[in-house]
């Protein structure tokens, strides 16, 4: 039990040190130290004259400022690749990089060191080296292989920094920070950093940079506080974080990267469970509309129909999640079954022949027969209607082979013998109410209709279903008939 309370102190411990020897700060005191060392106990090993010491001097001179010149433009360069390519901030990060402080210092003091000794030696030529001059040569060879080595340090963290990993490290580090100054404006820029190279990433087919960014963003939608009221500035950050993911997801689906896109699918998902838990329905509420959005936006406009299977899957599960949560939260699943129906009309009306993926993922999904189990009664009855408004643009261009899979599922899933019958009848008069008898004869082949106990439909049902047969007198008796203008349309069994 110690040792726990002793790792979290050693943890922030090297929390802070490391946080201290990434800065300028530090890395100024670093190279100011190692100078004054190397001036204060330099080694003795310059033993040539005068002339190879101006020869030195003006080589020194001459080659440090070359190369410290020729690496700036190539490093510039690459940042200017790298920033077109991921972000813009890859620029601000190599402003502040820490080992700026430390080079140009070590640079600076060994050229004009050298320039310095160049104006002392007045010496002719081939003429012993004055013996108070040696320490200062021998200090200047020494700052000079300090040099080198340090631009090979410098180099190396230069390529480090344009690595797409490196780049979603500092930008993740940026947001921490503003996150603990609660300053939500910077944290949303670092959000949309982090959305920015996961789109180029799947822009450029870079699968792996994609799933780093996705996987980061869950962890900031995991990591995020709720907000504590409409009005908290909070509120914004999570919004712009389900859009960053909408965004990405749209990109993906341009680009064929189907890995990205159900990666984005299933953190839309872990983000609306989230909401559901703490009861932050505004938030659910967004999510629900990001889907709607990455269905009609992105998967019909690239004709992918059969991905949007994918997408109601996962809202039939947030809508299954959100049933225990009282009454706001049967409302929400309500909601999210409505938007459900609105995705799969023009899916299924688009379709000449609906295939059994699409009936799976919208008619028969598993989490349809305990949600409908767990609403109270009124959701019952607002979630029957909203269901066979499904079913009615199913039954449009559905075959008898999924018919009668529909209608074996529905006898056998659901429960409670009473809604099974109302929902019988509800499909009965709506095939007819559509002219599809060869559907109404298949469901009363599969059902054996009519029953021996056939209860008419429940008032309250008629009322909510009013809509499903577009103006037309609902049938409540047990037998489903009902008249069109003194033409009589009655399913036969």
């Amino acid at each position: 039990m110690r040792q726990r309370p002793e790792s979290v102190r050693m943890a922030t411990v090297f929390g802070h040190l490391r946080s201290a020897s990434s800065s300028w700060a530090f890395h100024l005191l670093l190279a100011a130290l190692l100078i004054t060392i190397v001036f204060l106990y330099p080694p003795e090993i310059f033993t040539g004259d005068t002339d190879t010491a101006r020869n030195y001097l003006n080589t020194i001179v001459s080659s440090l400022s070359t190369i410290l010149a020729l690496a700036i433009s190539i490093i510039l360069v690459a940042i200017q690749l790298a920033a077109s390519n991921y972000t813009h901030r890859v620029l601000d990060f190599y402003m502040r990089l820490p080992y700026n402080a430390s080079l140009f210092l070590l640079y600076l003091v060994t050229i004009m060191h050298s320039f310095v000794l160049m104006a002392k030696i007045r010496d002719p030529l081939r003429d012993p080296l004055p013996r108070a001059l040696v320490p200062e040569m021998s200090a200047d060879l020494v700052l000079v292989v300090i040099c080198f080595v340090s631009m090979l340090i410098y180099m190396y963290a230069v390529v480090q920094l344009l690595k797409p990993e490196r780049i979603v490290h500092l930008v993740i580090r940026d947001y921490q920070r503003a996150c603990r100054k609660r300053d939500w404006h910077a944290a949303l820029d670092n959000i949309e950093q982090i959305c920015d190279i996961a789109k180029r990433a799947a822009s450029a087919s870079d699968s792996v940079t994609g799933m780093h960014c996705i996987e980061v963003m869950r962890e900031i939608g995991v990591q995020l506080p709720l907000p504590g009221g409409e009005h908290d500035a909070v509120v914004k950050v999570h919004e712009n974080l389900v859009e960053q993911w909408v965004e990405v997801v749209g990109v993906s689906i341009k680009e064929k990267e189907t890995g990205l896109v159900y990666a984005v699918l299933d953190a839309l998902q872990g983000q609306g469970r989230l909401y559901i838990e703490g009861r932050f329905w505004p938030g659910a509420v967004v999510v629900i509309k990001a889907y709607r959005h990455v269905v009609f936006n992105h998967l019909l406009a690239e004709g992918q129909v059969f991905d949007i299977e994918q997408v109601a899957g996962r809202l039939y599960q947030l809508a299954l999640d959100a049933v225990p949560c009282g009454r706001r939260g049967q409302d929400f699943c309500l909601r999210t079954w409505r938007v459900i129906e609105t995705i799969a009309e023009p899916v299924f009306t688009s379709q000449p022949v609906i295939g059994s993926t699409l009936v799976d993922g919208f008619l028969l999904a598993q989490q349809i027969p305990p949600t409908f189990a767990g609403l109270g009664e009124e959701g019952r009855l607002q979630a029957m209607v909203t269901y066979f408004e499904l079913w009615k643009s199913f039954a449009v261009a559905a075959s008898r082979r999924e018919t009668a899979r529909w209608a074996r599922w529905w006898r056998e899933q659901v429960q409670g013998e009473t809604w099974v019958l109302h929902g019988q009848h509800l499909a009965l008069l709506l095939a007819a109410h559509v002219n599809r008898e060869d559907l109404a004869q298949t469901l009363c082949y599969v059902w054996g209709w009519p029953p021996q106990t056939s209860p008419s439909l429940p008032e309250s049902l008629a009322d909510e279903a009013l809509h499903l047969f577009d103006g037309w007198p609902i049938c409540s008796s047990s037998s489903p008939t009902c008249e069109r203008s003194g033409v009589t349309n009655r399913v036969r069994c």
